[in-house]
């Protein structure tokens, strides 16, 4: 009887343990994926702009309607995920984009913009944050810097995206697939993708809705310090005000001197 007893609790105990397993590496295995995923879009969308920069260095800076056919082709390769295209000048100010339903921002000055600002510093490649654009979009900037055949620095080409709708074309069959939730934030902890669409925009470290909630506010900061990993938080289930154990696995991906924080997660089996 008693040999009967430990047999079974043995096969219980390695169910248990071998089901914890598997949710890790579930876990890990759509952290990666998703991971993945996303920059091989970014870096696709990084040898367009790039491509567009070196053809704009070749251009005469009057010479509009062949860089509107520069901007053109930038914005119709990185379909569908780039909004518009523009040149912008040495002085940030935008001076050409496309589509022509854009063109009425035409001169707009954004030079006060992280990431032209940056990149007009560095005169290096620039993905910006999360931000309201003038177009009225809430979009990231990508940056590329034009410089003359004698060097000199001419301004810039950008592309802007939305990232909510970039990350989720990629994380959503991912998530139904391996039975997962993911949010995706920035290093300054604004999320820029969640499963729980209500959460996109807000900042973990700031945001009123987390400040009842130290264990995620700790991971958070983590996943900043530390390129990949796992932990565990206690947040809202989805949709309900139930408190539940969660545990997440990320991945950071690095593109254009800025990073994305990819977190896979899931209810933790108590």
């Amino acid at each position: 009887m008693k040999r009967f007893l430990f047999v079974i609790m043995s096969v219980l105990f390695l169910s248990v343990a071998g089901g914890q397993a598997f949710a890790q590496d579930n876990l890990e295995n759509a952290a990666a994926k998703i991971e993945k995923e996303i920059s091989t879009i970014l870096k696709g969308l990084g040898k367009t702009i790039s491509r567009s920069a070196g053809e704009m260095s070749k251009t005469k800076p009057d010479d509009h309607a062949r860089i509107r056919k520069i901007l053109q082709q930038n914005w119709k390769s990185g379909s569908p995920h780039v909004i518009d295209s523009a040149f912008i000048d040495k002085k940030g100010i935008m001076k050409l984009i496309e589509p022509d339903k854009y063109r009425q921002y035409e001169g707009s000055d954004i030079s006060g913009q992280e990431a032209v600002i940056r990149m007009m510093k560095t005169k290096k490649q620039r993905m910006g944050n999360l931000f309201l654009s003038v177009e009225g979009i809430k979009s990231v900037d990508i940056e590329y810097p034009v410089f003359s055949d004698k060097k000199q620095f001419l301004g810039s080409v950008s592309m802007l995206i939305k990232p909510d709708e970039v990350i989720g074309v990629v994380a959503a069959p991912i998530e139904k697939e391996l039975g997962v939730k993911c949010w995706v934030m920035q290093k300054d902890g604004v999320i820029l993708y969640e499963t729980d669409e209500i959460q996109i925009g807000l900042n973990i470290f700031t945001d009123p809705r987390y400040k009842n909630y130290p264990e995620l506010i700790a991971l958070g900061k983590r996943m900043i310090k530390e390129k990949d990993g796992q932990g565990f938080y206690s947040f809202q289930a989805q949709g309900t005000k139930n408190i539940v154990r969660k545990k997440a696995c990320w991945k950071t991906i690095h593109f254009f001197n800025n990073d994305w924080i990819v977190v896979a997660y899931k209810e933790a089996k108590q």
